[in-house]
């Protein structure tokens, strides 16, 4: 069954598509992705006029197996995208229709990659988003307090790479979910969109997504004038932008301290040398694991497309 595996790579500014159930649905900040079983035809005319690749059968599960452990991503072997998954994956199981092929294939998809990491990727998995930052910050801190806006995956992930060597703040929309974070790693809370008080601090890192514009140039004048007393403070002070869409709206780049997805791209593209020969082991790994899953799913539904039904 997997020879009718289809998907489709689109870029990530591809306008929404909205899956009844008969598809999955992925979208992060470096490409949206749509998989199905069986003909694409209609959603292709959707995206007509548009560049996307599309994948089909053994192809398009080792695809999504080298997307799901990173090997697709700007910053190689990045671990985010396991969470971008699986918060898709619980999104679509909450559709009123839904595909228990699709079901059955995503389980299988988490149950590789974590193989893949488990066996090749482990001791590159710093270099991700948040273990990038940490180098940054490393070199450029000249405070050991940190404010991490968010509560998600990623926020979570900065603050248990963070705190054994600073002091974490935390601010965020959901108050549930930062009191648990504060409550377990011993954090202490900045009110949420308390600029004046964000602006206090030297270091900063956001986590959040939005299309709403959450730090403006008032924001940076603000924050910069929170430090022109302070030379060295002045110097080294450091914003760091993680969310996708971006939530900032400012000139400063990074020559000013303020860094985007994209410099961390960078940052990634300049590390990735010594990671090169345990990803090409993980890439042949994942040939592997592919042959075995297009033996199981013809084994395990040997009857059509049309006999599929919907859970």
């Amino acid at each position: 069954m997997i020879d009718l595996l289809k998907v489709l790579n689109l870029d990530p500014k591809a306008k929404p598509y909205i899956s009844s159930g008969d598809q999955f649905v992925l979208k992060t900040c470096q490409r949206t992705l749509i998989l199905g079983f069986g003909a694409l035809s209609s959603i292709q005319k959707t995206y007509e006029g548009e560049f996307y690749e599309s994948y089909e059968g053994h192809s398009a599960y080792i695809f999504l197996l080298e997307t799901i452990c990173g090997l697709k991503s700007e910053v190689l072997a990045e671990y985010e995208v396991v969470a971008q998954f699986k918060q898709a994956y619980h999104e679509y199981l909450q559709l009123p229709l839904k595909n228990s092929l699709i079901i059955n294939l995503l389980e299988k998809l988490f149950k590789d990659s974590k193989k893949i990491r488990t066996d090749h990727l482990l001791e590159i998995g710093q270099l991700s988003y948040a273990g990038i930052s940490r180098k940054i910050l490393n070199t450029r801190r000249s405070s050991n307090e940190v404010l991490v806006i968010g509560s998600g995956t990623l926020a979570e992930d900065l603050i248990k790479l963070l705190k054994k060597k600073y002091r974490v703040y935390l601010s965020a929309r959901n108050l549930e979910k930062v009191g648990e974070l504060a409550l377990e790693h011993s954090l202490e809370v900045i009110a949420w969109k308390d600029s004046l008080n964000y602006s206090k601090f030297n270091s900063i890192i956001n986590t959040v997504g939005s299309e709403d514009i959450l730090f403006n140039e008032d924001f940076f004048d603000q924050w910069k004038m929170s430090f022109s007393s302070q030379t060295n403070a002045q110097n080294s002070k450091l914003f760091i932008d993680l969310g996708s869409p971006s939530v900032i709206k400012t000139n400063l780049t990074e020559n000013e301290g303020v860094l985007r997805l994209e410099d961390i791209f960078k940052q990634s593209s300049r590390l990735n040398e010594e990671k090169m020969e345990k990803i090409r082991c993980a890439k042949e790994a994942i040939l592997l694991l592919a042959d075995n899953r297009r033996l199981h799913f013809s084994m395990s539904y040997p009857f059509g497309w049309e006999e599929l039904q919907f859970a």
